[in-house]
């Protein structure tokens, strides 16, 4: 219980000190994860690759949409704009970076980080029903600890991944195509990089 109160607090702390609204975060949050595996991983994603006018996207533009769009979007509507906005190697390089500092917050943060890529950022996502077992976790806690992952994740990418990304392009100056050469390409998913890694218990 402790641990669970610790976790809360811990949330709450980060949430006041970056000025944001704990519910308006998770909500957010979880309307980017519901449309990752589409943007990066899906069919429409894999038919704008490459394609010449996918490469003139202004990531920018891009970062100041995610940065500020209202909680109250549709999730149909938000995939349309991000897909419209994003080169998908910069929306996955994005979460990846902020999934990966979630450990700077919490103790947890490689288990937070290994139930979001395995529930929601690999290209064959696991259905919660079969990961809380793999992960050997009773049902309660597997759902306790997804719900902070993706707070913790949501406080990382508003709190400090985008602002960072928007103030570093607003200092640098670059005209619109240089932005390109600011971007360092995902590599994948951001679970590729832990895909040699044994399962995480508790």
């Amino acid at each position: 219980m402790r641990i669970q109160d610790s976790a809360i607090k811990r949330i709450m702390y980060l949430c006041n000190s970056y000025g944001l609204d704990k519910n308006e975060i998770y909500g957010k949050t979880l309307l980017v994860i519901s449309v990752y595996h589409e943007i990066v991983w899906g069919s429409v994603k894999k038919q704008y690759d490459g394609m010449a006018w996918a490469l003139e996207k202004d990531f920018k533009t891009a970062l100041a949409y995610l940065h500020g769009f209202p909680a109250t979007e549709g999730k149909s509507g938000l995939q349309a704009k991000l897909l419209g906005l994003f080169q998908p190697g910069w929306f996955s390089e994005l979460i990846s970076d902020a999934l990966n500092g979630i450990s700077e917050y919490a103790r947890n943060g490689e288990v937070y980080a290994e139930i979001l890529n395995k529930r929601f950022f690999s290209e064959h996502s696991i259905l919660d029903k079969e990961l809380y077992p793999m992960l050997r976790m009773t049902k309660s806690t597997y759902f306790r600890l997804r719900k902070e992952a993706i707070f913790f994740l949501g406080v990382r990418l508003w709190g400090v991944v985008l602002p960072e990304r928007i103030k570093r392009l607003s200092d640098s100056g670059v005209p619109k195509k240089a932005t390109l050469l600011l971007v360092a390409e995902a590599k994948g998913a951001p679970d590729q990089t832990r895909q040699n890694e044994d399962e995480t218990t508790v």
